[in-house]
């Protein structure tokens, strides 16, 4: 149960939060779909009960949603040609889809064409934070979901898996977010896997000459050859070592002692202010302050690019074709 310092930081940051972005709102369905976030959680428990990993996937399908065209659920969109943000290659290993039309054809029967895909995206994300044992924050809804989906926009908007930070800054920076947003939602790497294919270059050829990126743990690299033979780049490894299911600390904790496996991840070290957050993190003495970090975090996030009033629309399924 988070203590009484963290509901009263998230609090705050909530309070200053509605201030800002007057075009979203806390409890904006109050009255034209009352209890659906009740309803989408009652949905989701039953989800994770079946699958847990997807507590991971529904985060990172709404990370991936917001780095695009804003947090639009322009990633649920399909195309028959193949040409919609899902089919870009940083999208292909996304999970969540299924689960995100479930939960909005339940919210359907209740509220027809009330509730946005790109809002119940963003209460499905901080769901599977809290049912991962992290924080439950309040999410500012009135989202409205968007018509076009271009794999082009995927490849140029989402953060690159082998990103430094001056190039992560930028990408972030992009949708509004600082460097603190960035250092901090990278945490979300707490839960969840990740492909050999995507560090593969780490243990196999860092610098062209067959050689192992210099910065990964000796002990930690030997292990990861192992589970990532060079024949079977498809295998999953988790991103965090120590507490793998768990929205904790283990993510820093894995960074600061050299065993984060993207290096993105590793990159965090490389940066003086970047680097003194994941010390910070890896000493703290609770889950208080990474806890209010990430609430502020992903409520700054999740008003990227946001289509409100009459923009967009409110979808009866949100993988509706696009061509």
């Amino acid at each position: 149960m988070a203590s009484a310092t963290f509901l009263i930081l998230v609090a705050a940051a909530s309070l200053l939060a509605s201030f800002a972005q007057a075009d979203l709102q806390y409890g904006y369905y109050n009255t034209t779909c009352p209890g659906v976030e009740k309803l989408v959680r009652t949905e989701l428990e039953a989800i994770f009960a079946a699958d847990s990993t997807l507590r991971a996937g529904l985060l990172r399908l709404h990370f991936h949603d917001c780095f695009v065209r804003g947090c639009d659920a322009s990633l649920m969109l399909n195309s028959h040609n193949g040409t919609a943000e899902k089919h870009a290659d940083p999208n292909l290993t996304v999970r969540g889809y299924e689960a995100i039309e479930a939960i909005k054809e339940v919210v359907e029967k209740a509220c027809p064409l009330v509730v946005s895909c790109a809002d119940i995206m963003a209460m499905a994300a901080r769901d599977a934070v809290n049912f991962s044992a992290g924080p439950h924050y309040e999410v500012e809804t009135g989202r409205r979901d968007g018509n076009v989906s271009m794999l082009e926009e995927a490849l140029t908007n989402l953060p690159p898996a082998d990103g430094n930070v001056t190039v992560l800054t930028e990408y972030f920076a992009d949708k509004n977010l600082t460097m603190k947003d960035m250092v901090v939602l990278s945490a979300a790497h707490t839960i969840g896997v990740t492909h050999c294919s995507s560090f593969s270059k780490r243990l196999y050829n860092f610098t062209g000459a067959g050689d192992q990126d210099p910065s990964l743990e000796p002990a930690y690299g030997k292990t990861l050859t192992t589970k990532c033979p060079a024949e079977k780049m498809a295998s999953v490894v988790p991103m965090d070592d120590v507490t793998v299911d768990k929205f904790d600390l283990g993510y820093y904790e894995s960074v600061y002692n050299h065993r984060a496996v993207l290096r993105s991840d590793a990159a965090l070290l490389d940066d003086s202010l970047t680097g003194a957050y994941v010390a910070l993190m890896n000493n703290a003495s609770s889950l208080d302050i990474f806890f209010a970090d990430f609430a502020v975090a992903m409520i700054n996030m999740g008003r990227a690019g946001v289509l409100t009033g009459t923009q967009g629309e409110i979808r009866e399924t949100c993988g509706v074709y696009v061509d």
